[in-house]
Parts: structure tokens; C-alpha cells; sequence
């Protein structure tokens, strides 16, 4: 189930190039690559944000910020979008320079509760 709709973000959101399902352990529970997308590449840039993750996660507890919702990096070639589903999992969507960042962080949103409702 993860599957469609991990695949129906991606394709429904323009310059959207891969998405990952990832628990802040590293490790992916599922993903979808665009055609052409370096599946290798996304993989060890999610493993590397989801260091980054733990590392915001505390830092919003120790500033009693309360818990981290979305993580937004923007390179000049790359960005990258992290909906957190629960504090053990989250979803990264990684866009190509010309893509419509807003539309896929709506689309994390809207589906957030699926993809919450599947880890349970």
C-alpha cells in the first residue's frame, strides 16, 4: 500500500523526482524513483538526512518547540522536503530545480494520514 501512494505524490507533483519512506533508524520501508532518478543516490541522501532528522528532533525538544512537523533544503540543484509521520518515521520528497515544490508539500500533507495509517 505504501507503494501507490508514495507513487501517486510523485507523479502527481511536476519536477518531483523520487520519494522515501525512511524511519529515522536509516532504513527505507519503501520508495519510488522517477525513470532516470539514481536510485543509489536518493537512497544515501535520505539515509544521511535521516541523521539530520534526529539531530532537528532534539534540538526542537531541547528548545521545547514542540515536535518536528516538516524540514525543508533547498540546494541549487536539488531540494529536498521531509513530512514527519511520527517520531520513528518520515517521508522525503526530492525535487529537481524547476519543480513545483507547493504543490508537493500539499501533496505530503493531504497524505500524511494514509501513510501514518499503514505504519500502525
Amino acid at each position: 500500500m505504501f507503494k501507490a501512494i508514495l507513487q501517486e505524490i510523485v507523479d502527481q507533483t511536476p519536477g518531483a523526482t523520487s520519494i522515501v519512506l525512511m524511519g529515522c533508524d536509516g532504513i527505507a520501508v519503501d520508495s519510488v524513483f522517477r525513470q532516470g532518478t539514481a536510485a543509489e543516490e536518493t537512497q544515501a541522501i535520505t539515509v544521511e538526512f535521516a541523521a539530520v532528522v534526529k539531530e532537528l528532533m532534539h534540538t526542537t525538544q531541547l528548545l521545547s518547540a514542540g515536535a518536528l512537523k516538516e524540514v525543508m533544503v533547498k540546494c541549487e540543484q536539488l531540494t529536498i522536503v521531509v513530512e514527519m509521520l511520527s517520531e520513528e518515521y518520515f517521508v522525503a520528497l526530492l525535487f529537481d530545480d524547476e519543480a513545483n515544490i507547493g504543490k508537493g508539500r500539499y501533496l505530503l500533507r493531504r497524505d500524511a494520514h494514509k501513510l501514518k495509517k499503514e505504519l500502525e
